[in-house]
């Protein structure tokens, strides 16, 4: 079901329609600013239930000649006019529907006066079908009428020999001696026929039985958009990419080799019940006019708005069309939407699994006293050894970080922005576990909380990651961790952005911001890769070769299935030298720019979080793993396959960074 509504206030509009659309399940709300461009819309419209139009526009448009336009193609549609004039003397205009007086008015005004006009008792014009159900046409039996176009009618029919469920559609019998219709008919059966992909439904048959001009093609399994509005069935977000990518997959498949369709309507899109999408055949011989693309692929999106779930998926939708994609860049989206929730699968069964301490579970009675033993000595020498009240800070030579300069000057950022930044350091590796267990120990030397941002939550009273007693002794030890090898040199992970902003701060130096770290990435010229603009499955530690089986033999590629130690031989290496920006692990930054301003979550635009960049080892290789920017839940979020480097805006002391030179 599709509502229009049509308003030349932009602010008025934008809000009173997603009210619509919040408030009225199971419809479908397309919304323009004049009547002109509404008209343009009905003219290629597939149906219409509800027009919602401004009776005068101050163009000397009127919203009467746009209803009498909308009745001319679907006589059944109720109209309700919204209006700031005195309709003196228009009686007669606005007698078959409702008026709603005093714009601006109130969207729960707005809501109340649609809800009345959805009962208000409508004729119904509809003509009887041209075959009725339970006639037998050749091998056919007809079961419903699904719908009437122009010059046909589609039928849910059997298959009367293998007993097979298809659409059966029948060229209406006046046109059936028109020759350029019957043509027209014949040649969209050629071009049916022609087309095969596993989410499009094939035709099966074309000819003529008794008289009858007919094809017939496969019924989608599941059940149709317009049939699910109808029900309470909303999607996940998760549930919502796979349908999205599904139609999207259909439709850059067809639309790149060429084929022409109508305008995609809720009855042409099919969810089955492991929500994979599928879409009937609805592709047409070319014609001179061209479609629009990204107008196509809004429209889609608008259609899925009435089962998207509240929140993510809203949100998903949202942030989608304003990206203004063609079919060939939603599904490129959806690809990368599908990584990030394959990414947080993939984490969640990593983080579930537990490091045994032996076979027998707990340790031995005795290890326990050698331990408050040896913690109890550790604390005497260091309350010796430390009788001040100073704060903790980092020792250069305990904690080598190397830096890399990166030069000021103007590179490619993003969608190919031209981007100016001054002189910065940036650590050549991602910061490792040794080197964060430094800080922890100065933390225990001489609690403080001088390095935690002044945001921090006052809950998180301490910057030691989740585990961290069990991956750093099994990292001191050289041994395994979650079955993987780890050493001091893999990188830190399951660290928030709170413990990330501390660890910089007390090392003298801060997080990266957004555009320093594409930089780095991608060098002046902006790289797709940091090694070059070729793709190399074997150049970064990235989860082509993932394997998360519990006898998992993953690393096949790279050599690693998780994490890998900054110290390995690596192509993942920047033109100014950074290294394993485009995979291994994930890294906070501090904000897009100097001001440290984090951006608003995509599915939650009234909270705002820092940005993740980069890929990991659990993440599918692409050509945008450098410029994807990551939106975790919260500042709060811990990853295994998430971790952090550092940055300055000045040179470190004397021999710890060695000047970088761009690759040619």
């Amino acid at each position: 079901m599709t509502l229009l509504f049509v308003d030349s206030n932009a602010a008025l509009r934008g809000t009173r329609t997603i009210w619509l659309r919040d408030n009225l399940p199971g419809y479908t709300v397309v919304d323009f600013a004049s009547s002109s461009l509404a008209a343009a819309w009905v003219a290629k419209a597939d149906s219409l239930d509800i027009l919602v139009t401004e009776a005068i526009f101050q163009t000397q448009e009127t919203g009467f000649a746009l209803r009498d336009t909308v009745r001319a193609r679907f006589p059944q549609t109720r109209v309700l006019f919204t209006t700031r004039y005195d309709l003196t003397g228009f009686e007669d205009q606005i007698a078959d529907g409702l008026v709603l007086k005093d714009a601006p008015y109130t969207p729960e005004k707005l809501l109340d006066r649609v809800r009345a006009l959805l009962t208000l008792p409508v004729e119904s014009n509809e003509p009887p079908p041209v075959m009725v159900p339970g006639t037998v046409l050749g091998n056919y039996q007809v079961l419903e009428r699904l719908y009437i176009e122009r010059e046909s009618e589609t039928y849910r029919a059997l298959q009367i020999t293998v007993q097979r469920p298809v659409a059966l559609v029948l060229l209406k019998p006046e046109f059936l001696k028109q020759p350029d219709v019957v043509a027209k008919f014949k040649e969209r059966e050629r071009v049916k026929a022609s087309l095969m992909h596993p989410r499009i439904a094939p035709l099966y048959e074309a000819g003529e039985t008794n008289g009858w001009l007919f094809y017939t093609r496969e019924l989608p399994r599941g059940r149709s958009l317009s049939e699910i509005e109808l029900t309470d069935e909303m999607l996940t977000e998760r549930r919502l990419a796979e349908v999205l990518f599904g139609v999207a997959e259909a439709m850059q498949f067809a639309t790149e080799r060429g084929y022409h369709h109508r305008s995609i309507s809720p009855r042409d899109i099919y969810i089955d019940a492991d929500h994979q999408a599928s879409i009937v055949n609805f592709f047409r011989p070319a014609v001179p006019k061209k479609r629009d693309p990204q107008a196509d692929v809004k429209a889609f999106l608008d259609l899925m708005r009435p089962i998207a779930a509240e929140g993510k998926s809203r949100g998903l939708l949202q942030s989608l069309a304003d990206a203004n994609h063609d079919w060939n860049g939603l599904l490129n989206a959806l690809d990368d939407v599908r990584d990030d929730m394959r990414e947080r699968s993939i984490v969640r069964k990593i983080e579930a699994e537990t490091l045994p301490v032996n076979v027998n579970g707990n340790k031995p009675w005795w290890v326990w006293v050698m331990i408050v033993f040896i913690l109890a000595v550790v604390a005497g020498l260091g309350a010796l050894m430390n009788g001040n009240n100073t704060l903790p800070t980092a020792n250069a030579s305990a904690l080598p970080i190397e830096m890399v300069k990166i030069p000021a000057g103007t590179f490619t950022y993003q969608k190919n922005d031209q981007i100016k930044l001054p002189e910065f350091w940036i650590s050549k590796n991602e910061i490792t576990i040794g080197q964060y267990a430094e800080f922890l120990k100065a933390l225990k030397k001489a609690p403080t909380v001088a390095f935690d941002h002044s945001l921090q939550p006052k809950t998180k009273t301490s910057h030691e990651p989740v585990k961290w007693g069990q991956y750093y002794a099994a990292a001191k030890a050289g041994t395994t961790f979650n079955g993987e090898s780890i050493t001091l040199n893999t990188p830190v992970s399951q660290v928030d952005w709170w413990d990330a902003y501390a660890f910089a701060k007390w090392n003298g130096q801060r997080l990266p911001t957004e555009q320093e770290w594409e930089k780095a990435a991608r060098g002046e010229r902006g790289l797709i890769y940091p090694w070059g603009n070729k793709p190399n499955s074997k150049a970064a530690n990235l989860g082509d070769d993932y394997d998360a089986s519990p006898k998992g033999k993953g690393g096949k590629i790279d050599g690693y299935n998780l994490w890998a130690p900054i110290t390995r031989v690596t192509q993942d290496v920047s033109p100014y030298g950074v290294c394993d920006m485009a995979g291994n692990v994930s890294e906070w930054t501090a904000g897009e720019t100097q001001s440290g301003e984090w951006p608003s979550h995509p599915d939650y635009i009234d909270i705002k979080v820092p940005v993740v960049r980069g890929g990991h080892f659990g993440l599918k290789s692409n050509d945008q793993l450098l410029t994807d920017r990551r939106f975790p839940e919260s500042a709060n979020e811990a990853t295994l396959a998430r971790g952090f480097r550092t940055a300055s805006s000045t040179a470190p002391a004397a021999g710890t960074a060695p000047p970088a030179k761009p690759k040619s």
